[in-house]
């Protein structure tokens, strides 16, 4: 079977001049002429048969087709440079930093890290865990990962995980009401509550779905992270709410369970940020990137 692909070079110059919005600065960064951009992708367009950018009087802008080609054509080059890093290696690679949400490192990122080093041996990780959720951001981070609804000024902000929100017990708790909806909610109804700061509003809803009524705040606790309110359920100090695939994890060393066959919509997602001033991307962060897709795909299929 052959394929009539695009040279290398017409698709470099065309992801540079969507990322920049500009042709002249695709230049720059590819060391290359205005003129010789433009002409590659114009060669481009005339090979898809359709225009990709707008050209206006500062700079450019995709089309319509500009803007479905994208995300393929990131991914593809991605991947490309992934596996050629993975099959020929990346000699002494310089340390990746990495800094995402406390719950999000060791709920999902720390049990599966050790693959990363069996796969990539000469790439150091350097592991930041952020508490908050308005931590300063730090251009220096080659890769960070924010919990939120995708608007962080200055950065780009890629959706790589979604997840919902579902009520966790103690796992004694659930075995001892077989698991039976009307015990379980019962259960709950008379339990202490851990609501997770900024997520305060999800009992409320989750009652409201129990069909029971409204939680008092007298007996509730507050926390700033999932990691700690799964702690606290696992020794007995109530019920939480938190995200699906953190329950998922933490039952694999903690007697939690998530009984209830309901979930809880968010507006917020694990995002990686990237800021839009970066001319490029170390190829360590490059087949990080390549590496956790892999595994918050396989996660999403085992759930």
């Amino acid at each position: 079977m052959s394929f009539r692909l695009p040279p290398l070079n017409w698709i470099r110059a065309f992801e540079a001049s969507a990322r920049h919005n500009s042709f002249a600065a695709a230049a720059r960064e590819l060391n290359l002429t205005s003129t010789a951009i433009s002409h590659q992708i114009r060669s481009l367009e005339q090979q898809v048969g359709h225009p990709l950018f707008e050209r206006r009087a500062r700079g450019v802008r995709l089309t319509g087709m500009g803007a479905a080609y994208l995300p393929g054509v990131r991914d593809s080059l991605e991947q490309l440079s992934a596996t050629t890093m993975k099959l020929f290696g990346l000699g002494a690679g310089s340390a990746l930093t990495v800094s995402a949400p406390l719950s999000f490192v060791t709920l999902f990122l720390a049990p599966r890290l050790a693959d990363f080093r069996n796969q990539y041996p000469n790439v150091p990780v350097q592991l930041y865990s952020l508490v908050w959720l308005d931590a300063a951001l730090n251009d220096s981070t080659d890769f960070d990962i924010r919990f939120g609804s995708g608007n962080w000024p200055g950065y780009a902000a890629e959706r790589i995980m979604y997840d919902h929100s579902v009520v966790v017990v103690q796992r004694s708790i659930a075995e001892s009401c077989g698991y039976d909806p009307d015990r379980l909610r019962d259960a709950v109804a008379n339990s202490p509550l851990i609501h997770v700061i900024g997520y305060e509003d999800h009992w409320k809803k989750a009652f409201e779905t129990l069909g029971l009524a409204a939680p008092t705040i007298g007996r509730s606790m507050r926390v700033d992270n999932s990691l700690t309110a799964l702690t606290l359920v696992a020794n007995g100090a109530g019920a939480a709410i938190v995200l699906r695939s953190h329950v998922v994890e933490a039952a694999k060393t903690l007697p939690v369970a998530a009984p209830f066959d309901f979930a809880l919509p968010l507006k917020e997602a694990h995002y990686l940020l990237t800021p839009e001033s970066q001319k490029e991307t170390k190829p360590e962060a490059v087949v990080f990137k390549s590496w956790l897709t892999t595994q918050i795909k396989a996660a999403r299929e085992t759930d």
